[in-house]
């Protein structure tokens, strides 16, 4: 019996892992009545996904003309202490077995990384952390990366790698053989990076709010709208994306990478930060991250962007407060009994709350029902370790008649043709960011 050896991977958290396929053939076998059989072992902790692989695979290669002669096919998974997930590992578990009966060369496989869902015909299904375990393979010194096409199309962007982009299983077998016509993906980019389209010159009014964006986007501060409905808290929040410069080439594969594995891939690498806007039903391991296995959460997903929390004193306490930390560190630890996983976290955070339960404490012709009582309990939600942990909170006002009219000369809307003027547009805002850009770099330079 001869031991055939190719590589797979796991994704892990926003990262992905190597696993080794190994796979042994053994002697014919007939059951208790004489007929001949073929049995599939499979080994090294895989989870209920993987163990219900095997049935697939006997299928699709018997689609293919690749059938297993009567015996014992033997599957093992490497390191096997790990436990393996999701069903990135059917091609290369189909691939192993055909190798180990003889249909494949054990060199055909070397310097490669497999990875695909695998139909009873043989067709290959997209699996999500294309960018992932291409950038796992590239470390690890292989060569060659085949994949169903779109997950192929993000391995691509991984240099000094080859990706090819099969459909089909017979297809995967033509190209190892070096027949077929399936040619290296080269990657396609969607354009150049650009600001976000959210403008502060949409807003009209609230001066105070837009100064207090442009220094939270400037130090990189933790924020707080506090105000009634209908001040503009949640428009003013997720405009503060647009203050911030556009992502590097270093952040936009971090956030590539993220994406990849959470299957939110938009094609091409991530061109703006991520703005995520949780609802404030979302669980703690929604927020932060959990599960089993463990996956990304919120912070997580808003890495290198903002993370916007509307309705602030609505979420649950324990999902509030296993933020603090990781406003911190930049970073998220998630501990459990099958292991330790580190997910980049390094968010902005900015909120938004009423005043009171009501929403109308303070405003000037809604008057406000809620006892003292009620909004000292409605504002207690938010503990205090957490808002020291927010630097910057503003209370807004609601915006006169005067402040959301156009301007007496023209009735025509604020846009790029007409842009505000003034201390608080747009424009004035991005050049006093670039200067205070410009300083602190210079700044920290000279440390």
């Amino acid at each position: 019996m001869r031991t055939v050896r190719l590589q797979g991977a796991c994704l892990v958290g926003t990262g992905a892992e190597l696993v080794t396929v190994e796979a042994g053939y053994d002697r014919l076998r007939r059951d208790s009545s004489g007929a001949d059989r073929t049995e599939l072992v499979l080994t090294g902790l895989p989870d209920l996904v993987v163990r219900e692989s095997r049935g697939r695979i006997l299928r699709a290669l018997a689609a293919n003309g690749l059938e297993l002669r009567p015996g014992r096919l033997f599957l093992n998974l490497v390191p096997a202490a790990r436990r393996k997930t999701g069903v990135t590992l059917d091609l290369p578990l189909a691939l192993a077995a055909c190798a180990a009966a003889g249909h494949l060369q054990p060199s055909m496989l070397r310097a490669t990384l497999f990875m695909g869902e695998l139909g009873i015909d043989g067709k290959l299904h997209s699996v999500r952390g294309g960018l992932t375990c291409a950038m796992a393979a590239r470390e690890a010194g292989l060569r060659r990366l085949v994949a169903p096409p779109s997950t192929a199309a993000e391995a691509a962007w991984v240099p000094e790698l080859d990706v090819f982009g099969a459909e089909q299983l017979s297809e995967v077998v033509a190209l190892l053989f070096g027949a077929g016509a399936l040619e290296p993906l080269v990657p396609q980019d969607s354009g150049p990076v650009t600001a976000s389209s959210m403008s502060l010159d949409d807003v009209r009014g609230q001066d105070t709010a837009k100064l207090a964006l442009a220094t939270a986007a400037a130090g990189g501060h933790g924020l707080l709208f506090i105000g009634p409905p209908g001040t503009g808290k949640s428009m003013l929040a997720q405009r503060l994306i647009s203050l911030l410069p556009p992502p590097t080439l270093e952040e936009r594969l971090e956030i590539s990478c993220i994406q990849s594995a959470a299957g939110l891939w938009s094609g091409g690498l991530a061109r703006d930060r991520p703005l995520r806007a949780p609802h404030h039903s979302v669980s703690h391991a929604g927020l932060v991250g959990g599960g089993s296995p463990p996956s990304a959460g919120e912070i997580t997903l808003a890495h290198g962007g903002v993370l916007f929390l509307d309705e602030l004193p609505e979420f649950r306490r324990d999902a509030l407060e296993s933020l603090r930390t990781p406003i911190e560190a930049g970073r998220v630890q998630i501990v459990r009994a099958g292991g330790h996983l580190d997910l980049p976290a390094a968010f902005q955070l900015v909120c938004a709350m009423n005043p009171c339960p009501c929403g109308y404490r303070g405003h000037p012709s809604i008057p406000c029902p809620c006892p003292a009582s009620r909004v000292e309990r409605y504002r207690r939600r938010v503990s205090g370790p957490l808002l020291d942990r927010i630097s910057v909170r503003v209370e807004l006002s609601a915006p006169t008649v005067e402040e959301l009219a156009p301007a007496s000369d023209s009735d025509a809307p604020c846009g790029p043709d007409r842009a505000p003027e003034g201390p608080t547009s747009a424009a004035e805002l991005a050049r006093r960011l670039a200067q205070a850009n410009e300083l602190r770099a210079r700044r920290q330079g000279a440390r």
